[in-house]
């Protein structure tokens, strides 16, 4: 009885920076300080979730990989940070979604599920009574978004793509969430930074996943790192660094937190000043047939400079392809195949 006495008093006298209640995630509770990973069912599908409830109070922090499920470093990247993560010394809680497209991932798709053939980052905010991809989409703005301050949803190029390294930070035209979002991918140390206000505002069509936090008020971030469907122990590294600097941002850790010295590391990449790009603009074919690329991303470009051609089956050519704008070449079409209107270039121009 004493015991008892003692340990109800002794944590009823802690600092309220200390001390934040249990998190109730649909039917898991996950008790203050510790973490739990689950399959969570959603329509035929499930998601694998892992909860990272701090100890102390703090912000909420959604990382989500496999949205896309040929774009692999970030799955391996979030089970990196599983593993990194010491929950009693976390300020806040970090919700992991390990791979949002399970069908799609197993089936080696690009971007589609095979069970309805949907972009799963198209269909935001999603239907309760849809098919499997806007099911998944509805659950992941109710269970997901409604329960986060930031969010993360990290991709990489497909089978079909390289890009060099860069983050999504939406422009809603609301200066106070603009200048907090804007912050907030600074924080991750990614050399470039696209600032895009191309999505709608309208919550009830707000498309991407990302959008879908900023038109509830909330910084939602697209980190891309990756490229080529590859498993790059490297690029997984870097993602692995990114959300560290942006755990740091948000004071959620500091080195007590992190099993091992991944964030000496980390440190040094959120300091790097990031390259500013107002838009991305996209180099179109007007023809099908045999793409072959005459850039590189990384690569600068002035406007009129030829980035590619594009061939018949016989090898003729049918179209030389010339930047619009000046930039830099953040991704490329690495693939031979090209139909009538696919973007073989993107160019990011400076701001």
């Amino acid at each position: 009885m004493l015991r008892k006495f003692f340990i109800v008093f002794f944590l009823g006298g802690l600092p309220t920076s200390w001390a934040q209640p249990t998190l109730q995630f649909m039917e898991n509770s996950v008790a203050p300080g510790t973490m739990l990973s689950w399959m969570q069912p959603v329509s035929t599908t499930a998601l694998p979730i892992t909860v990272i409830h701090g100890l102390h109070a703090g912000p909420v922090l959604t990382l989500t990989a496999g949205i896309h499920g040929d774009e692999f470093p970030a799955i391996f990247a979030l089970q990196q940070i599983k593993q990194l993560i010491q929950p009693e010394q976390l300020h806040g809680t970090i919700i992991v979604v390990h791979l949002a497209n399970l069908e799609g991932f197993h089936a080696r798709r690009i971007a589609l599920s095979p069970v309805d053939e949907k972009n799963l980052n198209r269909v935001f905010p999603g239907k309760s009574d849809g098919t499997l991809t806007e099911r998944i989409a509805y659950f992941m703005t109710e269970q997901i978004i409604n329960k986060a301050d930031y969010l993360i949803d990290i991709h990489s190029g497909s089978a079909n793509q390289s890009l060099l390294p860069h983050v999504y930070s939406p422009v809603m035209h609301q200066a106070l969430l603009d200048e907090k979002t804007l912050a907030f991918a600074k924080s991750l140390g990614i050399p470039q930074i696209v600032l895009y206000d191309e999505r709608p505002n309208d919550p009830m069509r707000s498309v991407s996943f990302p959008n879908t936090a900023q038109t509830r008020g909330k910084p939602g971030l697209t980190l891309e790192v990756g490229q080529l469907a590859s498993r790059s122990t490297a690029e997984s590294a870097s993602i692995v660094q990114a959300c560290l600097n942006a755990m740091r941002h948000l004071s959620m850790l500091d080195a007590s937190a992190i099993n091992g010295s991944a964030m000496d590391s980390a440190t040094s990449q959120s300091n790097l000043q990031p390259v500013l790009y107002r838009k991305l603009m996209e180099v179109r074919s007007s023809v099908t047939g045999i793409f072959y690329p005459l850039v590189k991303v990384g690569d600068a470009v002035v406007s009129g400079q030829a980035v590619g051609r594009v061939e018949n089956y016989f090898g003729e050519l049918l179209e030389t392809l010339y930047a619009p704008v000046a930039g830099t070449v953040l991704i490329q079409q690495e693939t031979p195949p090209i139909r009538q209107g696919e973007s073989t270039t993107d160019i990011g121009v400076p701001q």
